[in-house]
């Protein structure tokens, strides 16, 4: 019989923990609970048992940590985009700000973005307004637009980003 070990790492995470969970049960139950003679079994076939319950733990762990990694690096990327939109957010021009001020004291999101003014284009380039997606009612010059959901949630918790000296 041949034994492929590459095998035994495919188990899932229920499959290690159900086997884990009977050889704990197998090795450390009490003697006077079980119906049957346990003591022999375990001096005879313990180790097996114990070899068995390692790996399977070992199984069950590398599930964890890969679960657990994945949630933190997950939480690491959005606390970088966030970041990134605040530092966008502050660093943006007195004109770019007039203009996000004026839409966002209106609360509205759509706009029409004018294709030859630099504060739409730099605005556009880094994603704090977008040209809309389907069917266009803009002219040459100008496309309906929208103003990104961010951006408001953003201003909403740090009104002093659009703020400008007078």
């Amino acid at each position: 019989m041949k034994f492929d070990l590459s095998k035994l790492f495919e188990l899932s995470a229920r499959t290690s923990g159900a086997v884990s969970i009977a050889c704990i049960i197998l090795l450390f139950f009490p003697s006077s609970l079980l119906s049957f003679n346990i003591v022999d079994f375990r001096k005879d076939n313990g180790i097996w048992v114990f070899v068995v319950f390692v790996v399977a733990v070992s199984i069950w762990l590398s599930y964890l940590i890969t679960w657990l990694s994945k949630i933190v690096m997950k939480k690491i990327k959005t606390k970088k985009t966030w970041d990134n939109y605040k530092y966008i957010l502050k660093n943006l021009s007195k004109s770019e700000k007039l203009f996000l001020k004026e839409y966002y004291d209106k609360r509205e999101t759509a706009v029409f973005i004018d294709l030859q003014n630099p504060v739409h284009k730099k605005l556009q380039t880094f994603n704090v307004i977008s040209i809309s997606a389907g069917t266009s009612l803009g002219t040459r010059f100008s496309m309906p637009g929208f103003i990104q959901p961010w951006v408001f949630k953003l201003i909403d918790k740090h009104p002093s980003y659009i703020q400008t000296k007078q």
